[in-house]
């Protein structure tokens, strides 16, 4: 089974000939059954519309090049969709690590991507995943490398926002 089908199976809209909503392409996808997650997060953009998508796998580390599988993955799940045909473009805008934990039902993201950096807005990234799993208390650590070193990074929470 290929990464995207890992990641989660999806249904491709009825739509030929017709031009696909973005809001049609999920906004998170993350492969199931892991609590330690390598994401990235993505821009789309078509005929002046925007939309941003996050994609992660598990991340073990036996598994090299996690983050072009996942470029790879979203690129193929496009594709698969037409957005790619009909005119759409993406980028990557960054990334990093999720952990999840079912069990306390906490996604907490921290981390950079190795090779894209740090997202822009990762109170954004949060509050897509605040979204995709409401059952779920979602923070985030502050990318920005602590001032001293005996200063540790600070969390955040989506719900002091």
């Amino acid at each position: 089974m290929g990464l995207l089908g890992r990641i989660q199976s999806f249904e491709m809209p009825d739509n030929e000939g017709e031009l696909m909503e973005l809001s049609e392409i999920a906004s998170v996808r993350l492969e199931e059954g892991g609590v330690m997650i390598k994401y990235l997060l993505f821009q789309l953009d078509r005929e002046g519309q925007a939309k941003a998508i996050v994609r992660g796998v598990n991340y073990q580390s036996y598994r090299e090049g996690l983050e072009e599988q996942i470029v790879q993955a979203a690129e193929q799940e496009l594709r698969d969709s037409s957005f790619l045909d009909q005119g759409g473009g993406f980028e990557v805008a960054g990334g990093g690590s999720i952990t999840l934990n079912p069990y306390y039902e906490t996604i907490t993201l921290f981390g950079a991507s190795q090779s894209y950096g740090v997202e822009q807005d990762r109170e954004a990234v949060a509050k897509m995943l605040e979204v995709a799993y409401p059952e779920h208390k979602v923070s985030w650590f502050s990318p920005d490398e602590p001032k001293s070193e005996d200063a540790e990074p600070e969390e955040k929470s989506s719900e002091e926002s």
